[in-house]
Protein backbone atom coordinates (compact mmCIF):
# COMPACT_ATOMS: atom_id res chain seq x y z
CA UNK A 1 0.00 0.00 0.00
CA UNK A 2 2.47 1.90 0.68
CA UNK A 3 4.87 1.70 -2.39
CA UNK A 4 1.49 2.88 -4.19
CA UNK A 5 1.22 5.42 -2.31
CA UNK A 6 4.53 6.85 -2.90
CA UNK A 7 5.06 5.76 -6.68
CA UNK A 8 4.22 6.80 -10.03
CA UNK A 9 2.34 3.64 -11.25
CA UNK A 10 3.53 4.34 -14.66
CA UNK A 11 7.12 4.70 -14.31
CA UNK A 12 7.64 2.95 -11.01
CA UNK A 13 9.78 6.28 -9.78
CA UNK A 14 8.94 7.96 -6.87
CA UNK A 15 6.08 10.62 -7.19
CA UNK A 16 5.84 14.10 -6.55
CA UNK A 17 4.36 13.57 -3.42
CA UNK A 18 7.13 10.93 -1.96
CA UNK A 19 9.55 13.76 -4.04
CA UNK A 20 8.67 16.87 -2.41
CA UNK A 21 8.92 14.66 1.26
CA UNK A 22 12.28 13.91 0.50
CA UNK A 23 13.54 17.31 -0.92
CA UNK A 24 12.18 19.01 2.23
CA UNK A 25 14.79 16.25 4.35
CA UNK A 26 17.37 17.41 1.48
CA UNK A 27 17.62 21.18 1.86
CA UNK A 28 17.47 20.63 6.13
CA UNK A 29 20.41 18.91 5.63
CA UNK A 30 22.21 20.97 3.24
CA UNK A 31 21.13 24.05 5.38
CA UNK A 32 22.63 22.16 8.55
CA UNK A 33 25.76 20.39 7.36
CA UNK A 34 26.79 22.32 4.42
CA UNK A 35 26.05 19.48 1.85
CA UNK A 36 26.10 20.14 -1.95
CA UNK A 37 22.79 19.43 -3.52
CA UNK A 38 21.33 20.01 -7.09
CA UNK A 39 17.97 19.74 -8.15
CA UNK A 40 17.30 18.91 -12.25
CA UNK A 41 13.84 19.35 -13.65
CA UNK A 42 13.74 17.39 -16.86
CA UNK A 43 10.77 18.01 -19.31
CA UNK A 44 9.81 15.51 -22.13
CA UNK A 45 9.96 17.27 -25.53
CA UNK A 46 6.62 17.25 -27.91
CA UNK A 47 5.07 14.54 -25.31
CA UNK A 48 1.22 15.85 -26.71
CA UNK A 49 2.36 15.75 -30.46
CA UNK A 50 3.44 11.60 -29.84
CA UNK A 51 -0.05 10.94 -27.91
CA UNK A 52 -1.53 12.99 -30.83
CA UNK A 53 0.21 10.94 -33.38
CA UNK A 54 0.68 7.33 -32.19
CA UNK A 55 -1.92 7.37 -29.17
CA UNK A 56 -1.26 7.28 -25.78
CA UNK A 57 -0.01 4.21 -25.73
CA UNK A 58 2.94 5.55 -27.43
CA UNK A 59 3.10 8.43 -24.94
CA UNK A 60 3.38 5.33 -21.78
CA UNK A 61 6.43 3.62 -23.64
CA UNK A 62 8.13 7.44 -23.88
CA UNK A 63 7.40 7.92 -20.24
CA UNK A 64 8.82 4.57 -19.41
CA UNK A 65 11.69 4.59 -21.41
CA UNK A 66 12.75 7.78 -20.44
CA UNK A 67 12.28 6.50 -16.86
CA UNK A 68 14.76 3.72 -17.17
CA UNK A 69 17.24 5.92 -18.39
CA UNK A 70 17.44 8.53 -15.84
CA UNK A 71 17.54 5.29 -13.27
CA UNK A 72 19.99 3.89 -14.95
CA UNK A 73 22.39 6.76 -14.89
CA UNK A 74 22.10 8.40 -11.62
CA UNK A 75 24.01 7.09 -8.35
CA UNK A 76 22.72 5.25 -5.00
CA UNK A 77 22.59 8.30 -3.53
CA UNK A 78 20.93 10.48 -6.01
CA UNK A 79 17.17 9.96 -6.62
CA UNK A 80 14.75 10.48 -9.63
CA UNK A 81 11.23 11.03 -9.90
CA UNK A 82 8.30 11.57 -11.82
CA UNK A 83 6.41 14.71 -10.97
CA UNK A 84 3.83 15.41 -13.23
CA UNK A 85 2.59 14.44 -16.67
CA UNK A 86 5.85 14.66 -18.63
CA UNK A 87 8.01 16.22 -15.83
CA UNK A 88 10.94 14.81 -13.91
CA UNK A 89 13.13 16.07 -11.19
CA UNK A 90 16.26 14.51 -9.41
CA UNK A 91 18.40 15.15 -6.81
CA UNK A 92 22.26 14.89 -7.44
CA UNK A 93 24.03 15.29 -4.09
CA UNK A 94 28.14 16.91 -3.77
CA UNK A 95 28.30 17.93 -7.31
CA UNK A 96 29.74 21.12 -8.20
CA UNK A 97 28.32 23.25 -11.17
CA UNK A 98 30.63 21.97 -13.79
CA UNK A 99 29.71 18.02 -12.76
CA UNK A 100 26.09 18.85 -13.09
CA UNK A 101 26.05 20.58 -16.25
CA UNK A 102 28.26 17.29 -17.56
CA UNK A 103 25.65 15.26 -16.05
CA UNK A 104 23.19 17.06 -17.93
CA UNK A 105 24.37 16.76 -21.24
CA UNK A 106 25.24 13.04 -20.75
CA UNK A 107 21.60 12.24 -20.04
CA UNK A 108 20.39 14.59 -22.89
CA UNK A 109 22.78 12.55 -25.11
CA UNK A 110 21.36 9.49 -23.32
CA UNK A 111 17.51 10.50 -24.08
CA UNK A 112 18.43 11.63 -28.04
CA UNK A 113 20.38 8.68 -28.76
CA UNK A 114 17.71 6.16 -27.44
CA UNK A 115 15.60 4.66 -30.40
CA UNK A 116 12.29 3.17 -28.77
CA UNK A 117 10.21 1.30 -31.05
CA UNK A 118 6.35 1.62 -30.88
CA UNK A 119 4.42 0.03 -33.25
CA UNK A 120 6.40 -0.96 -35.83
CA UNK A 121 7.78 2.53 -35.87
CA UNK A 122 11.11 4.13 -33.83
CA UNK A 123 9.94 7.14 -31.73
CA UNK A 124 12.59 9.91 -30.47
CA UNK A 125 13.01 11.69 -27.15
CA UNK A 126 13.97 14.83 -26.37
CA UNK A 127 14.14 16.47 -22.72
CA UNK A 128 14.97 19.93 -21.58
CA UNK A 129 16.46 19.76 -18.62
CA UNK A 130 17.00 23.05 -16.09
CA UNK A 131 19.02 23.42 -12.33
CA UNK A 132 19.25 24.71 -9.26
CA UNK A 133 21.56 24.31 -6.30
CA UNK A 134 19.72 24.58 -2.64
CA UNK A 135 20.91 27.72 -1.02
CA UNK A 136 20.98 28.50 2.57
CA UNK A 137 17.64 29.79 3.02
CA UNK A 138 15.78 27.74 0.99
CA UNK A 139 12.31 26.75 0.52
CA UNK A 140 10.85 23.58 -1.13
CA UNK A 141 8.64 26.15 -3.75
CA UNK A 142 11.68 28.61 -4.07
CA UNK A 143 14.50 25.78 -5.35
CA UNK A 144 11.27 23.95 -7.43
CA UNK A 145 10.55 27.56 -8.83
CA UNK A 146 14.43 27.79 -9.76
CA UNK A 147 15.23 24.34 -11.48
CA UNK A 148 11.69 25.45 -13.51
CA UNK A 149 12.75 28.50 -14.79
CA UNK A 150 16.26 27.05 -15.61
CA UNK A 151 14.69 23.79 -17.50
CA UNK A 152 12.25 26.42 -19.05
CA UNK A 153 14.74 28.67 -20.22
CA UNK A 154 17.31 25.75 -21.33
CA UNK A 155 13.78 24.81 -23.71
CA UNK A 156 13.58 28.12 -25.43
CA UNK A 157 17.24 28.36 -25.98
CA UNK A 158 17.07 24.37 -27.56
CA UNK A 159 14.05 25.30 -29.30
Amino acid sequence: MEMRANHDALTGLPNRRFFIESLEKRIMRCQRYGDNTALLFLDVDDLKAVNDAHGHGAGDALLICLAKILKGNIRVCDMVARIGGDEFALLLDNLDADRVEKKILSLIDLIQSADLKYDGQVLKLGAAIGYSFVGPADTVSALMSRADEAMYRSKRDDG
